[in-house]
């Protein structure tokens, strides 16, 4: 275990106390040997350590720059290559570094490869915040809010798309490569659940729609009221 430097300074001025060897290593836990040495670079550089020793291991290629400017690229682009860092790295800092090492650096700076999460560069955040304040002072309960959507379903939608297999294996497994029919599905949904839905054969276009929200969705809330005044 390494002895740091403040630890190494009281040797001499303990020695300077008059203790000697035996008892400066019993008061600060450490090696006679460590406390030799210690006094040695004292005598010969006015401190209780090597001040002309350096790092073990090889020198680090990366400066703080070279990773201010590394993250800053991740930043700007979270989808880029990493040979496309390694030229911009090498183009803007003329650093050559190779892409095993580009990683290492990115793991160590606490980047992770991962699923993209798109958003719409369409979305309008103060339009969205618009118009929830505007849903929030037409409807005063949460309970009247419905939603609908169209879902389809085929011979091949659920079928997986990841698996497992030994390493150098392929992971093959038998499905359909053919559709089939399909069929489309608009459930309602409330704050109770789906409370309503239709299952039907093929896609729905805008007049299959309107005439899903009159026979179910009107009519529903039309017998909800009706059970309600009785």
């Amino acid at each position: 275990m390494p002895i740091s430097k403040d630890l190494k300074a009281r040797i001499p001025v303990l020695r300077r106390q008059g203790y000697n060897v035996k008892r400066i290593s019993h008061l600060l836990g450490i090696k006679k040997s460590v406390i030799y040495q210690s006094l040695a670079y004292f005598r010969r550089h006015g401190v209780p350590y090597n001040p002309h020793a350096h790092r073990s291991g090889r020198r680090r290629v990366l400066s703080h720059e070279d990773l201010k400017l590394i993250v800053a690229l991740v930043k700007r682009r979270h989808c880029i290559y990493v040979d496309e860092l390694q030229a911009e790295v090498f183009n803007i800092r003329g650093v050559t570094l190779s892409q095993s090492s580009l990683l290492r650096t990115l793991y160590h700076l606490h980047y992770s490869h991962k699923h993209v999460s798109t958003r719409a560069l369409e979305r309008n955040d103060l339009m969205r915040s618009a118009f929830m304040n505007k849903i929030a002072d037409q409807v005063p309960s949460p309970d009247m809010l419905i939603f609908t959507d169209e879902a389809a379903r085929n011979r091949r939608t659920s079928a997986r798309t990841k698996g497992w297999a030994l390493v150098g294996k392929r992971c093959v497994q038998r499905q359909h490569f053919i559709r089939g029919q399909r069929f489309s599905i608009l459930p309602i949904l409330t704050l109770d659940g789906i409370i309503a839905y239709d299952i039907i054969p093929g896609s729905v276009d805008s007049e299959r729609f309107v005439q899903f929200l009159r026979e179910l969705v009107v009519c529903l809330f039309l017998c909800l009221l009706c059970s309600q005044c009785v």
